[in-house]
């Protein structure tokens, strides 16, 4: 409940108790470790392995992880894997239903507003910020962080926090990263009561996008991974060996959504509402005319 997320038990506790993954024994009615020192598993004990050290070679040709880390860590990282051959290039990607007018990451002050926003969420404190809006006017507001989002299909990241009102830090607010001018810390702290909620949509759908998970091709995982983002109930289904899962979104991502849903073929079937069918059923008809059109 701590470090997974609230789907985990559905994959993780099985192949942990009926021996999918071979690291607990059953004694006493009670699962102990089959590690003879599973102490050597604490952060620094293990050196990494060659696939994990190129792995972490390809991150930092990301243009996006000067947003995590500082200049002086990129150059220490660089330094230490100067030997590793990365796993990957940038330009073994094709990227496709993907907009060019992305965020400028690259941009000092782009970057210095990002992990100034990690700062918040990290330390649970509130954030001045001036912020444009799309008439290009700018005002000041303060706002408790709840998370960044980063939209695939626009190559943008979002700040999704609770503006500060006559009536404390309530009105629900998404903000584009690229419009934000300035950022700093507040000395207030994010209240309590708020910061364990989950964030809501501003403009909800009526249903949510209700989805069948067929378990192959490590499909269940994959899902759970890819819509970590959104408020999802998964369940499995006894008689059909699969899983249903309910995906609550807010109708400015519904066009995102659709293309992250059709992009994992036959491993999912999407159940409804038939407003979202009917979508899905145009794309997919839209797809096929280009293809046999193309042949």
């Amino acid at each position: 409940m701590k470090y997974g997320y609230l789907e985990s038990c559905l994959t993780i506790v099985p192949k942990l108790t009926e021996g999918g993954w071979p690291l607990l024994k059953e004694t006493d009615s009670r699962y102990r470790s089959v590690l003879l020192h599973p102490e050597l598993l604490l952060p620094g004990h293990l050196p990494l392995t060659l696939l994990q050290k190129s792995w972490l070679k390809a991150l930092l040709f990301d243009r996006r992880i000067r947003l995590f880390i500082t200049a002086e860590q990129l150059d220490q990282l660089n330094c230490w894997l100067s030997d590793t051959e990365p796993l990957y290039c940038q330009e073994d990607f094709y990227y496709f239903d993907q907009y060019l007018d992305g965020d400028d990451y690259t941009s000092s002050s782009y970057q210095d507003h990002f992990q100034t926003i990690l700062r918040g969420l990290t330390e649970k404190r509130a954030l001045i910020l001036v912020y444009e809006n799309r008439r290009g006017q700018c005002s000041t507001l303060e706002a408790a962080p709840y998370q960044l989002q980063y939209s695939s299909k626009d190559d943008k990241f979002r700040l999704c926090c609770l503006k500060y009102s006559r009536h404390g830090f309530s009105q629900n607010t998404i903000l584009n990263l690229s419009r934000i001018k300035a950022c700093h810390l507040s000395h207030q702290a994010v209240p309590e009561n708020l910061r364990h909620q989950a964030f809501r949509p501003i403009h909800p759908a009526s249903q949510p996008v209700v989805i069948r998970i067929s378990g192959e091709r490590n499909s269940l995982e994959r899902c759970m991974l890819h819509f970590a983002n959104y408020e999802k109930h998964t369940r499995y289904e006894e008689e059909t060996k699969t899983w249903l899962c309910s995906i609550y979104y807010d109708l400015a991502d519904e066009t995102e959504l659709l293309i992250e849903l059709l992009s994992f073929g036959p491993v999912i079937q999407v159940l409804g509402p038939e407003s979202f069918l009917c979508q899905i059923r145009c794309r997919v008809q839209k797809q096929h005319e280009l293809f046999y059109r193309a042949v």
